[in-house]
């Protein structure tokens, strides 16, 4: 094994551990000296959109967005995480996106490097994520098994999708706002102005919205129109409702029964009733 191949895999065995330790540093500095450091934090479930978010607030109030830092942030910049919404924040986004798509969504995330065929070779945490996994691409058979192990082991949080969604709602107020992924599909312009307008607290510029909303489309950032899939990429479809095609009535349920209240207080579901409209048979 050659010298370099060597430091580059130490490395790579302990960046995840120090970028955890100074994203923990940058939330207590800010906690502590809020005013010497104003920070704009961006949280929100995984595969949420909250990468997108920070992006957007970044570039509009022309802000540093620093990417798996290694050091804790000491200046003025927009601060990605999947924590809950704490009361010590000045100024925060809270990224809602219906559940269902962001279990969708993770499912190919977490399978997007595995290989292809049957019975991948499999770290130890892929076995807890994806009990009795034979082929990644047997979604229909994988998917309620996954959606189980996320509710009691939920993936880069310390919350299932439904704990997560209600105990933020409970903390938003003041500057610290909600959006959702799917608003900002609908229409951005809008409900970005939105957005930069509470956490900023003054009027927005409508030009620099306008802007920052085409830069940072999905088009133009994934090279293709939002809805034509690409599983091996970050932005793999950039569209609202997929879930439909891979939640079966067993996935449905499952779903339901842990984070059925939160899909209805967060304005996906009137009641409970869809769980019921889901087919028996399998998810493409």
């Amino acid at each position: 094994m050659s010298q370099s191949l060597f430091r580059n895999r130490k490395r790579r065995s302990w960046e995840p551990t120090v970028r955890a330790l100074s994203h923990k540093a940058t939330w207590a500095i800010n906690k502590r000296l809020p005013e010497q450091i104003p920070l704009v934090f961006v949280v929100g479930y995984p595969k949420s959109g909250t990468t997108w978010v920070c992006q957007l607030l970044a570039d509009y109030f022309q802000l540093p967005f620093p990417r798996a830092s290694l050091l804790p942030i000491g200046c003025p910049a927009v601060v990605h995480g999947h924590e809950i919404v704490l009361p010590h924040y000045r100024t925060a986004a809270y990224v809602l996106r219906d559940g269902r798509d962001v279990m969708t969504s993770l499912y190919f995330h977490l399978t997007r490097r595995m290989s292809a065929g049957d019975r991948p070779p499999l770290t130890r945490r892929q076995k807890r994520m994806f009990p009795g996994l034979v082929n990644k691409d047997d979604v229909a058979t994988n998917f309620p098994r996954f959606l189980e192990a996320q509710m009691r082991d939920p993936f880069a949080s310390r919350y299932h999708w439904g704990e997560h969604v209600m105990r933020s709602l409970d903390a938003l107020g003041g500057r610290v706002a909600s959006t959702s992924y799917e608003a900002l599909l609908a229409d951005g312009r809008a409900e970005l102005s939105r957005l930069a307008e509470t956490i900023g607290g003054e009027p927005v510029d409508p030009d620099r919205v306008g802007w920052t909303i085409e830069k940072f489309s999905f088009s133009r950032q994934a090279g293709r129109r939002p809805g034509a899939e690409a599983r091996k990429s970050f932005l793999r479809k950039g569209s609202a409702g997929d879930w439909r095609n891979h939640f079966t009535r067993e996935a449905a349920e499952i779903f339901d029964d842990w984070c059925g209240d939160a899909l209805i207080r967060a304005g996906y579901e009137a009641d409970r009733s869809w769980v019921a409209g889901e087919r028996d048979g399998a998810a493409s």
